[in-house]
């Protein structure tokens, strides 16, 4: 029996891995890349370059390239895009990072056949994670969180965000109206939309997960059904000197 190669669901992997110290990707970055990293903060870079070098890798395998030739371009500290690329076609992509040189976390994904965005968020223990929540999130949603145990209010805090930074990154939208824009039902276990994003989404795969041992949560959000694959390994970085060896000068 032959299977319809359209009606497949595609499988799309959520790479997370530890920022790199050492930064490795480093030969992997364009000259723009470069300049920009030798502007950075010294504790900003492990991030940067790991997830940077990720996406690069990730592209490279989709579209048969080496990393370093994967036409990335970035104005500013805008979006990311594939230059010579429209915004529909293919490969969708999405990268996220968080944290400093000594416990920065990174994470990637790539899909054949649906924008995607993703994002992780470390629970941050001295947050006022309520007022936020109060000012900024959807009355049900806040009012849901006022009537949790502590604990787990802040994890479903952090969650309803990576979730909605989620959909800012695939809609290429800005994150304020989001936050309340992006209406949730909880009802059944498994958020859903309530109504269109401010883009327009009506209907998204929503996945996240949570890994204790970094208090992480992790979202990814999808324009069409795909099945989430989480490929996590993260490992604590050997602390070295910042081995940045260049200064844009590429």
């Amino acid at each position: 029996m032959m299977v319809d190669k359209a009606l497949e669901i595609e499988k799309v992997t959520l790479k997370i891995r530890a920022a790199d110290a050492a930064l490795g990707a480093q030969n992997m970055l364009s000259k723009a890349e470069h300049e920009r990293l030798a502007g950075m903060h010294e504790g900003a870079r492990p991030a940067f370059v790991t997830a940077r070098g990720m996406l690069r890798q990730a592209l490279g395998d989709n579209m048969g390239l080496l990393a370093s030739s994967v036409p990335l371009v970035q104005e500013g500290t805008g979006r990311i895009f594939l230059d010579g690329f429209a915004d529909d076609e293919p490969p969708f992509y999405s990268v996220s990072h968080t944290g400093g040189a000594e416990d920065g976390i990174a994470a990637v994904a790539v899909s054949e056949t649906s924008p995607i965005g993703i994002d992780i968020q470390q629970l941050d223990p001295v947050a006022d994670w309520m007022r936020i929540a109060e000012r900024r999130f959807p009355e049900e949603e806040w009012l849901l969180l006022a009537a949790m145990p502590e604990a787990e209010a802040r994890m479903l805090f952090f969650t309803l965000w990576a979730i909605k930074e989620s959909f800012v990154k695939m809609e290429d939208g800005k994150l304020m109206p989001y936050l309340r824009g992006v209406e949730l039902d909880l009802s059944s276990g498994k958020p859903v939309l309530k109504a269109p994003t401010p883009g327009g989404t009506k209907d998204a795969t929503i996945y996240f997960h949570f890994i204790p041992e970094h208090q992480l949560v992790v979202s990814l959000v999808a324009a069409k059904p795909v099945k989430v694959v989480l490929d996590s390994d993260i490992r604590p970085p050997s602390r070295r000197a910042d081995p940045l060896n260049n200064r844009g000068e590429v």
